[in-house]
């Protein structure tokens, strides 16, 4: 009589293990689901909205960058005495507050003051850096940072002004919602600190071929659109293929 042994049953508990691993596949996968779900949708997605509306978020992002071209204008419509810049950037029942013995006024009488400061200055430079928004609907409450430069001609001599303060604006989106134009109400101008320097112009003058800028439409800044490339079939700087040495710049 042959005995037949049988095997011992152990493979069967291999699949045993499976229920385990299929649980851990679907927890991470519920895992991930839940990160998807998280209220920050792509902007894709906030874009391909039915009803014409951004989200919140969206929608204070362009706000605030709006703003920041309202103060970046003001600041060019100074440097380059462009009056219809400076209108464009103030509504029409615009104030200012630069101090009761410099200036406080409407917007309208703040252009035609500006314009005259301007006409006795040589030279200035405005740069906006730290920039805050509130944002309260078509409302806005912004405190920005500047320094400023200023070339005076004085009877002794040349001089250098320079001047850290802010800008504590309040500007209104007309008309509401957002098709409106965001400009400025109010401006109350805050001076930090204030530095005047004598200065020679030897730079100047021992440059002159630099591109020195302007103060009028001249300047290279409103030519921009016939820069090379700007348009087809344009013609190559001639400048190309000149060579320079170091000494070209004098310090």
């Amino acid at each position: 009589m042959t005995v037949v042994k049988k095997k011992p049953i152990l493979a069967k508990k291999a699949p045993m293990k499976k229920p385990a691993l299929k649980a851990v596949s679907k927890s991470k996968q519920a895992s991930n689901i839940s990160l998807l779900k998280l209220a920050r949708p792509s902007l894709v997605a906030q874009l391909n909205t039915t009803n014409d509306q951004l989200s919140p978020r969206l929608q204070a992002v362009i706000d605030k960058s709006e703003i920041t071209d309202v103060l970046i204008h003001f600041a060019r419509g100074i440097d380059r005495i462009d009056e219809n810049l400076l209108r464009s950037v103030l509504h029409p029942d615009a104030t200012l507050d630069l101090g009761p013995g410099i200036f406080q006024g409407t917007g309208n009488d703040y252009v035609h003051w500006i314009l005259g400061v301007l006409q006795g200055i040589k030279s200035s430079h405005h740069m906006i850096t730290n920039t805050r928004v509130e944002l309260d609907g078509d409302t806005a409450l912004v405190e920005s940072y500047f320094h400023a430069h200023f070339r005076l001609d004085k009877p002794v001599g040349r001089e250098d002004v320079f001047i850290g303060g802010r800008n504590l604006d309040r500007l209104e989106r007309r008309p509401t919602g957002s098709a409106g134009v965001w400009k400025i109400v109010h401006r109350k101008q805050i001076l930090d600190w204030v530095r005047t320097e004598a200065v020679s112009d030897i730079f100047y003058h021992q440059n002159p071929d630099a591109l020195w800028s302007y103060r009028t439409k001249t300047d290279p800044s409103y030519q921009m659109g016939q820069f090379p490339g700007s348009q087809s079939g344009g013609k190559l700087p001639a400048f190309l293929g000149r060579r320079y040495e170091s000494k070209s710049v004098r310090f």
